[in-house]
């Protein structure tokens, strides 16, 4: 069932990158976004257990992306779009049977599309929460976010996303078949979860006076 959990995208696993030495109270910066640095990662669930099952996308289109001096200025509106032919879960075999079982037989063959509607920095400016407008199977909805800034500059996203907002339960059942028993457990049930949960990494460019 690894091949299933690969499906699941949306968006990033953790990503550990260098950066410069975070602005000090008296600099004021400018802020913009670093497609170079940027990563979405997946994680889902197999096993009544609910062992974690991670991936990531090789490609990923990103617009909309102005500089700013704040964080939220940055990062509000961004749109980006996730092809999932490109899924990598570091197996092909896996890779394949994710395409085909999953993501084809869904709308716009699973294409994942996303823009950043709300940022909301927390008073201590290393944390906070905002909201994506996730489209994908045909479905819009809002997706809510949580991240972390770290340097002033790194920014580290996570979500959690359930399949059946964006009424793909049949898709997650259609890909269980396909690793019936791989998904099986201690308890010899097979089990998908519906739950993936998505992460997003980047470093933001910082130009600091």
């Amino acid at each position: 069932m690894k091949r299933i959990i690969l499906f699941y995208c949306l968006i990033l696993l953790p990503f550990v990158a260098g950066f410069s030495e975070a602005p000090t109270k008296n600099q004021s910066c400018n802020y913009s976004y670093d497609h170079a640095s940027t990563k979405f990662g997946w994680k889902a669930f197999k096993y009544t257990e609910k062992t974690g099952v991670g991936g990531s996308f090789d490609k990923i289109e990103v617009a909309g992306t102005p500089s700013g001096t704040s964080v939220d200025k940055v990062l509000k509106g961004i749109k980006f779009t996730i092809d999932p032919n490109t899924i990598n879960s570091g197996n092909n075999d896996r890779d394949a049977k994710i395409k085909s079982a999953f993501f084809y037989p869904l709308k716009q063959n699973g294409k994942i599309e996303g823009k950043v509607v709300d940022v909301e920095l927390n008073s201590d400016k290393t944390s906070g929460k905002g909201a994506i407008e996730l489209k994908f199977n045909g479905v819009s909805k809002k997706l809510d976010v949580t991240f972390s800034l770290h340097g002033g500059a790194h920014l580290s996203a996570n979500a959690k996303l359930d399949l059946a907002t964006w009424k793909a339960l049949g898709a997650v059942e259609a890909l269980n078949k396909v690793c019936l028993d791989l998904h099986k457990g201690k308890d010899g049930v097979s089990k998908l979860w519906p739950e993936v949960e998505l992460t997003i990494s980047t470093m933001l460019k910082a130009d600091c006076k």
